[in-house]
């Protein structure tokens, strides 16, 4: 039978770049934003039952696949996965679990560089509080209320591992569409890093993205206690990604105590973002030279069933890189 792990490969590679126009360089779309849990359970329950996602793939059991080990530089542990998708969103969010290996969970915070961060938009936001507040979850935003910022409400809060969530409602709400009849209309993904500028040149001169250049530091006091960093001043670059309708923003903080992430894949607390690229050989020397690190056992990429290539790659901030190739 082939493994949970190694059919999860095979569904995030064929979605999700379909209705895309193809681009010309080396990236060509994104499947899942990637979650090391330390337990799925709680994890399914909170972005289920209380965020409101939908299970697209279930817990799993623990698989001790050797593909999965050397992709991830992993050797000797167990792994399983569950996967949830973000209605009105191209990207699910796939939580995954590992044993039998050291960990060390991160627990990020919303400014420590390396932390990944969800944003979902919905309809009735303060449904979504009053189910975090029953759940205990930790919220955040000053006054534990949702803060309407221009023509938004937004409230942040930490899943059970740490990431972070913005949550946000357009004023006025939108009615139900095909697409996303349910609360949740859409989803984002924003990275904390060092240092904005640096960056933008990493992703433009490795993978080919177009990020916009940095703004200036804004130290506006209603979104800093917002996003639960207050006192902080904050810069971002957003960089559509290649192939997808996904805008990825960059965010700096400065003048708040930061945190660098210095996780390994299985450790709790460490994002993943699965992109799909033509050749995964050809990139890896890209990246390595603009100064990722190869994780992959042998700084090589492995093959994952009959027709996937994949390598992971951690980033200057930390943010790891699935890079799958599709081959013919």
């Amino acid at each position: 039978m082939r493994s949970a792990v190694v059919a999860a490969a095979l569904w995030l590679a064929t979605v999700l770049v379909f209705g895309q126009p193809t681009p010309a360089g080396d990236v060509m779309g994104v499947s899942n934003f990637g979650h090391i849990v330390t337990s799925i359970e709680p994890s399914v329950e909170f972005y289920r039952d209380v965020l409101g996602l939908e299970v697209t793939l279930p817990p799993r059991p623990f698989d001790p696949n050797p593909a999965i080990m050397k992709m991830g530089n992993t050797l000797g542990a167990q792994s399983r996965i569950s996967v949830l998708k973000v209605p009105g969103f191209t990207m699910g969010v796939e939580l995954i679990e590992y044993k039998d290996i050291d960990r060390q969970p991160a627990h990020p915070r919303f400014q420590d560089p390396g932390a990944g961060n969800l944003v979902v938009r919905v309809r009735d936001l303060d449904a979504v509080v009053a189910r975090l507040k029953k759940a205990n979850a930790h919220i955040l935003t000053a006054g534990g209320k949702p803060a309407e910022v221009g023509n938004t409400r937004v409230l942040f809060v930490q899943d059970p591992d740490g990431f972070v969530v913005e949550l946000s409602q357009p004023v006025p709400a939108p009615g139900p569409t095909a697409e996303a009849p349910g609360n949740v209309i859409g989803g984002g993904i924003e990275v904390t890093v060092e240092d904005a500028a640096k960056t933008v040149a990493f992703y433009r001169e490795a993978l080919g993205f177009q990020p916009s250049t940095p703004a200036a530091f804004n130290g506006d006091k209603l979104m800093t206690d917002t996003a639960g960093t207050p006192g902080a001043r904050f810069r971002q670059s957003r960089t559509p990604i290649p192939g997808a309708p996904v805008t990825m923003t960059f965010i700096e903080f400065q003048d708040i105590d930061r945190k660098p992430l210095h996780t390994r894949v299985q450790d709790p607390g460490t994002a993943l973002i699965q992109v799909t690229v033509r050749d995964v050989d050809a990139v890896l020397p890209k990246l390595k030279a603009a100064g990722a690190t190869i994780v992959s056992v042998g700084g090589e990429a492995v093959n994952v069933g009959n027709n996937l290539r994949i390598a992971i790659v951690r980033d200057p901030n930390n943010l790891f890189l699935e890079l799958v190739q599709r081959k013919p």
